[in-house]
């Protein structure tokens, strides 16, 4: 049958479902057609379609036929673009290498600044001996300190953001370049042919779906830690090689997969007496499975807007969030809201889908032998959906802080995020005594005692929940001993020498742990390392 007897339908895609390793495409068109048999064919589809994932229905006054999906190969003509690709490439090479080096630059001053930062913090108690210095000039390095370091991780992260949008770019301009150097003469695509018994002429709409390669997203999260909240933004990275551009689509996110999940019942585990003549049998082979555990996240960052020069608007803009639904089986799939765009270039394309505001709570982490100090993070509350995992950009209170993965989270569970320095609490830990007994007080053996005090100050107005743990020396060996240990506050555990307190820290108080122990061995050795 010959070109002419058919009659062309193009429609368009209007609809994209997102699985995590690919996507059923929806198109829709219109045609007229005339009574009798008539035959409608719809050409140029992605050659990574399944062919057997073809779908047909439509409205008109007549019933479908056949369905035939035939594959078509046919000769590419060549493209005259591949010298302004390459011009483009190397204008996108040197911005590349001017960002580049405005990183380097931050870096190289901010390793400058904090060089003379440790300076001062090595020659500040000196001056202040000597009468050349006061407090405060500490308290100003201390709020010049802080400043530099969120000023260049700001600086940092913005570089970084610019630097990967433009190797992106990069990316996907020398996938075209290879592309246009490296294709074949043929290309693949597919047609389908569609009967329809007409019986009354006149316009019909199709309804065509399929599923296709080339599709995948993951979850992303970004955090912003709140007084008693955490907002969280989930965000799928969608990223299209289907051969085919979607313009201005409805998109649904869906944790499904293609594959298909099934149980597997586990092989006898044999075990012998070992024969060394014995010939070794062939290892059984064993079928392996990657489950892909997608994720909707549900994380949130409140970004501060800059100020345009001269509008500012009084309203911050509402950004949509995707409608869930969870499926029989706990398939999580997301309706969003609006159109999208989503071109086949390989790059990832975020997508909002859903926030969340969660319960949490600051807790508090000390190590005495931790010369940073104390560490603050928060304790979230999920609530009644499951987290899945995936990569986190986490904020406190808009200021970025730093990066982390989120696993998995059920319902009404916790986890723990956005671990930082906390200034307004002070800790030391202070040698009260040592005392070295006397050769032949303890008949063969030496022994010092020890006492040392724990220090917390609070300036917080609140009440703080804290964690501290210290170390003493624990013995492997029988010729040492550890005895007598008492502390002023009992510790919560005691593992391997290793002591926690659970502390409830009063606003603007203080709390103090004081704790003695002893060290005895026999005289006649040295024991390793050196105690202090």
């Amino acid at each position: 049958m010959s070109d002419k007897n058919f009659t062309h339908l193009k429609p368009t895609i209007d609809r994209v479902v997102v699985y995590l390793d690919g996507a059923r495409i929806y198109r829709s068109g219109k045609a007229e057609l005339k009574k009798g048999f008539q035959q409608v064919r719809v050409q140029g589809l992605t050659k990574n379609l399944h062919k057997d994932s073809v779908r047909v229905s439509g409205k008109g006054k007549g019933s479908l036929g056949a369905i035939d999906v035939e594959t078509v190969y046919q000769e590419e003509v060549s493209h005259e673009a591949l010298n302004a690709l390459i011009l483009e490439e190397d204008k996108l090479q040197k911005d590349l290498q001017v960002l580049t080096q405005k990183m380097e630059f931050a870096s190289l001053q901010n390793a400058r600044l904090k060089a003379l930062s440790d300076k001062f913090s090595l020659e500040f108690p000196q001056w202040l001996a000597s009468g050349e210095s006061q407090l405060t000039t500490l308290n100003e390095f201390i709020v010049f300190e802080t400043k530099r370091n969120t000023d260049f991780l700001k600086q940092k992260q913005k570089l970084e953001e610019d630097i990967e949008n433009l190797q992106k770019k990069l990316n996907t301009l020398q996938a075209k370049i290879n592309a246009y150097r490296n294709k074949s003469r043929v290309e693949q695509t597919f047609t389908i042919t569609i009967g329809v018994d007409v019986n009354t002429a006149g316009p019909f709409v199709f309804d065509l779906s399929y599923q296709t390669r080339g599709v995948t997203w993951s979850a992303n999260y970004d955090v912003d830690l709140q007084p008693a909240k955490a907002i969280l933004k989930g965000i799928a990275q969608v990223v299209n090689r289907t051969l085919e551009d979607w313009k201005n689509v409805e998109l649904e996110i869906s944790t499904a997969v293609f594959k298909p999940i099934r149980v597997i019942d586990p092989n006898p585990f044999y075990i012998d007496i070992y024969d060394p003549y014995a010939r070794p049998a062939a290892a059984p082979k064993r079928s392996m499975r990657k489950m892909k555990a997608g994720a909707a996240g549900f994380a949130a960052s409140v970004a501060k807007e800059e100020a345009m020069d001269d509008f500012a608007p009084e309203e911050e803009m509402i950004e949509p969030v995707a409608e869930m639904k969870e499926s029989a089986v706990g398939v999580q799939s997301y309706v969003i809201p609006g159109k999208w765009t989503i071109p086949s270039d390989g790059n990832t394309h975020p997508v909002t889908l859903t926030i969340t505001e969660l319960k949490t709570e600051k807790e508090f982490y000390w190590a005495a032998t931790d010369a940073l100090g104390v560490i603050a993070q928060d304790k979230i509350t999920n609530d009644d959906e499951v987290i899945l995992g995936g990569n986190a950009k986490v904020y406190s209170e808009g200021e970025f802080i730093g990066e982390t993965h989120i696993t998995r989270v059920p319902p009404r569970d916790e986890f723990k995020l956005g671990a930082r320095e906390e200034l307004k609490l002070a800790a030391k830990k202070k040698l009260l005594k040592r005392v070295r007994e006397k050769a032949g007080l303890v008949k063969g053996k030496r022994a010092i005692s020890y006492e040392y005090e724990l220090e917390i100050k609070n300036f917080r107005k609140e009440a703080s929940q804290m964690t501290l743990k210290d170390t003493i020396p624990y013995s492997r060996s029988e010729r040492i001993k550890i005895k007598g240990f008492e502390a002023s506050i009992v510790p919560a555990k005691d593992n391997l020498g290793i002591y926690t307190w659970e502390l409830k820290l009063k606003p603007d108080g203080v709390t103090k742990i004081t704790y003695k122990f002893e060290v005895e061995w026999e005289k006649d050795y040295e024991i390793t390392p050196t105690l202090p």
